[in-house]
């Protein structure tokens, strides 16, 4: 007699059998692990930071155990931002799923941010593909908090205003933190719990120890006096007390007394006390501005002209109409610009203020507006560029002569589209400045070169208001094609945005426009963009009705590949109608066009879709073939959204036939996309249906 007898306890599959010969064991596939990826967004810490010893060790506490959120708040250039940032990085080992930063006032949109495109950004940051964030502000919130769940993530947001640019921020995890700098209380937060921390400016103490860091300890020791009054005219506020000991490091030479009678003689030149208080603060930079050489003075004019809040060595040279040389360099020295990130300046907010003034007070109002202009200038080309390597599109700006010669080069999509995503802010500052003069060609221009960010980043508050600055440059133009163009970019945001009255409004409009202009092109752009708003209006019929015009526009016009694009999205049509045959075959006109216009992507979109038809109609060989085929080519063109499809459809056939092994194997596939692209919500629901059908 055999015994099989076991002992002990055992995990997984157990195999019991008498006469044993030769084993062949395969294991499963080992469930893959989300890729780590741990952000570390927050800049540079800043350069001798001193003091504020008290303010750290309060964040310490009250962040010590999570989920906590902070309020650093004070006065503008008492160092709320560089209190945060020091923080951040003391704190690093803390938070060992990495940290997220954003500058809310560099992005702010008119008093208001779109908290949706910070998290989009924020999901992006955590290894979530962009095909995977969704669309309206509620979705990514909730996917941020999936993604965050059980998270040790500190976020710091610069520049607050207002709770509601916060609170969507925050994750639930109890291992997380949140630290926002404002130059307001924001009460919103403190009354849901957040605790504040207010920076004060240096007292007389602290602001001599910042000034030795810089000076050294002997320098200042000998003028103690002399050097606690500079703090007191500097209002205590580091940035200017850091100009202060750049100035005195420059001329070793002088006396600390010799720096204050300057200050006192440029504050009796101002029209009123500068700063806050009757602090002396403007006429600080009054004294280190007029200690620049000309060359370098100039620059810091017409800096201050700019709209935006960052520039490179590249926008400094269009602007200033030749190459800066060494007066960027200079105005570094002087603590007048900063270095946030490589090749990338900007201005604190206070001195940004009187770099203007100081434009308005001695460059005549055309020199300004000619370095505004070339400032814009610019960046149509270099977005003109980015557009460019996106492909083949429709166009109505043609950059042809603008890009010859302007040695602006992207390698490929994904640069231009990084190189457009950190310009964002500034590339919509500049937009809304060139909107107020009514430089109507460059507006419409540049609001169409963006549609690609906009678009393939899903920014879609920044694509919504910059196209309907463009419209209103199109009708001062009396451009019937360029106003259908700015409509329909403008009515694909405000779909997005579930606006779809307003999308619908602007969409009949734009048809209208379109056809004035007598563009059959942009006629049938504009009625394909219907035909998506009825789709999401859940009006299947009458989509199906602008997607059959359009494509009779574009057959007439011979254009095959727009012939397919209109035929896939009837065929979308007819699906969410339940006419699957129609559907079936819309979907294989479709097919060939697409093939012959070389469009990969459009080709593995239609193969799923045409799967869900034949699924329909009743042939399951058939939708089984189609899947296979739209997994392996969304594949090679790194979708992994509509990847993860297919194999889901797959599996739903192999449950239809009763094949369970084929069902888990095709949803392991579809949880390791899942997984390997970011969506861990989806990968949890997943993992459901995988448990469900590995049940016996």
């Amino acid at each position: 007699m055999v015994r099989n007898e076991l002992s002990g306890q055992v995990t997984g599959a157990v195999v019991q059998a008498a006469d044993v010969g030769v084993i062949n064991i395969a294991a499963a596939p080992a469930m893959p692990a989300a890729p780590a990826r741990v952000p570390r967004q927050v800049p540079a810490e800043p350069p001798g930071f001193v003091n504020r010893t008290a303010e750290l060790s309060l964040l310490d506490r009250h962040l010590a155990a999570g989920p906590a959120v902070a309020v650093v708040s004070g006065l503008k250039g008492v160092g709320t931002s560089a209190v945060g940032r020091r923080w951040a990085h003391r704190a690093r080992e803390r938070f060992s799923d990495g940290q997220l930063y954003v500058d809310l006032g560099a992005l702010r949109h008119g008093g208001a941010t779109g908290v949706s495109d910070v998290l989009a950004a924020f999901l992006r940051a955590l290894g979530v593909h962009d095909s995977w964030i969704p669309e309206e502000l509620p979705e990514r919130a909730a996917m941020f908090r999936s993604m965050t769940a059980g998270s040790r993530l500190l976020v710091l947001v610069d520049g607050a205003e207002h709770a509601a640019e916060v609170t969507p921020l925050c994750p639930a995890s109890p291992g997380s933190a949140v630290v926002v700098t404002s130059h307001r209380q924001l009460r919103g937060l403190l009354a849901e719990g957040a605790v504040p921390v207010t920076i004060g400016p240096l007292d007389a103490e602290q602001g001599l120890r910042l000034l030795a860091g810089i000076l050294g300890e002997e320098r200042v020791a000998g003028q103690r006096a002399h050097a606690a009054e500079l703090v007191r005219l500097c209002g205590g506020l580091p940035i200017a007390l850091r100009m202060a000991g750049a100035q005195l490091l420059r001329h070793p030479a002088w006396t600390v007394e010799r720096l204050i009678r300057d200050l006192v003689e440029a504050g009796r030149r101002l029209d009123r006390p500068a700063g806050e208080g009757g602090v002396y603060v403007d006429a600080f930079f009054e004294a280190v501005y007029e200690g620049l050489p000309e060359g370098a003075a100039r620059l810091y004019r017409l800096l201050g002209v700019l709209p935006g809040s960052a520039f490179s060595p590249d926008l400094a040279a269009a602007v200033l109409d030749g190459e800066p040389d060494q007066a960027l360099d200079l105005l570094l020295d002087a603590h007048l610009v900063e270095e946030f990130a490589q090749d990338r300046y900007r201005m604190h907010d206070l001195v940004r203020l009187h770099a203007a003034r100081r434009a308005r007070g001695a460059e005549p109002p055309e020199a300004r507006e000619s370095a505004l202009r070339r400032a814009a200038e610019w960046y149509l080309t270099g977005a003109a560029a980015a557009d460019a390597a996106m492909g083949r599109r429709l166009r109505l700006a043609d950059h042809g002569e603008r890009l010859s010669g302007a040695g602006w080069s992207f390698a490929s999509r994904g640069e231009a589209l990084d190189w457009l995503d950190a310009e964002r802010a500034d590339l919509l500052a500049v937009l809304r400045a060139a909107a107020a003069r009514e430089w109507d060609e460059l507006v419409w221009q540049l609001a169409e070169a963006l549609w690609p960010l906009h678009h393939d980043r899903g920014y879609h508050a920044d694509c919504a208001e910059a196209n309907a600055l463009g419209v209103e440059a199109a009708l001062r133009l009396e451009a019937p094609a360029v106003e259908a163009r700015m409509r329909n970019q403008a009515a694909r945001a405000l779909l997005m945005l579930g606006e779809l009255d307003q999308a619908r409004d602007q969409l009949v409009r734009a048809r209208r426009a379109a056809r004035a202009s007598g563009d059959p092109r942009m006629e049938a752009v504009v009625l394909e963009s219907l035909g998506r708003a009825a789709l999401l209006r859940a009006e299947p019929d009458a989509a199906a009705e602008s997607f059959a015009a359009a494509s009779a526009i574009h057959e007439r016009a011979g254009n095959g590949r727009g012939v397919g694009m209109q035929q896939y999205h009837l065929g979308l049509a007819h699906l969410d109608a339940g006419r699957h045959g129609e559907a079936a075959a819309a979907l294989g006109r479709a097919l060939p066009l697409m093939v012959a216009a070389g469009d990969a992507l459009s080709q593995g979109r239609i193969h799923l879709e045409l799967a869900r038809a034949q699924r329909g109609l009743g042939r399951p060989a058939d939708a089984v073939r189609s899947a296979r085929t739209a997994a392996e080519i969304t594949r090679e063109c790194r979708v992994p959204v509509k990847e993860t499809q297919a194999w889901e459809l797959l599996a739903e056939l192999a449950e239809d036939r009763g094949d369970r092994e084929e069902a888990a194997d095709c949803l392991r596939r579809a949880l390791a996309i899942c997984l390997a692209s970011g969506n861990l919500p989806r990968a949890e629901t997943l993992r459901a249906r995988l448990a469900a059908v590995d049940q016996p």
